[in-house]
């Protein structure tokens, strides 16, 4: 479950295949050069473009639920495979904890949907963090912050407990 934001109601309604080719064209309006979308079977890396000199694999993951750990293992293997320097995961979700931490660990760029939105035209949505997303029950600052601390498990929302996604704990 994603935080509601009508700038992204377009892109949320993309199929996977729709979501590559936009993130494809703002690649190109954002100067990078060659940029190349690979076979329906690509290995890693959906896109290969390069900025400014270095050859960048590029995983484009269109999710309604965190990107996981194994999205970016195949990116790592998509930028070997595809002979690229740097790697970069466009999604218009969050990752898990632990895929943050391997993107971390192999320097590998991530813009997840708080970097998506700067790209956005329209108003941030104002959202009420002090309530449940689900039932509107007024919440502690501490679980606030928990869940803003962890957009991955709760897309950018703030649950009560009753209400947290109890999946999305469990799968990290």
């Amino acid at each position: 479950m994603l935080a509601p934001d009508p700038r992204f109601a377009r892109i949320d309604g993309l199929n996977g295949f729709e979501f590559e080719a936009a993130v494809a064209d703002l690649l190109e309006r954002l100067g990078f050069e060659d940029v190349t979308r690979m076979n329906r079977y690509d290995l890693g890396a959906d896109i290969v473009a390069v900025w400014e000199g270095v050859r960048t694999a590029v995983q484009v993951k269109r999710w309604n639920q965190p990107v996981d750990l194994a999205s970016v293992r195949q990116l790592i293997d998509g930028q070997k495979r595809y002979g690229c320097d740097a790697g970069l995961l466009v999604t218009n979700s969050y990752l898990t904890e632990p895929a943050v931490e391997c993107a971390e660990h192999w320097e590998i760029e991530v813009w997840d949907r708080s970097v998506l939105a700067d790209f956005l035209e329209g108003d941030t949505p104002d959202v009420d963090v002090s309530v449940c997303a689900h039932c509107g029950k007024t919440v502690s600052q501490g679980t606030t912050k928990w869940c803003l601390d962890h957009p991955g498990r709760y897309g950018g929302s703030v649950y009560c407990r009753f209400h947290q996604p109890r999946s999305r704990r469990r799968a990290e």
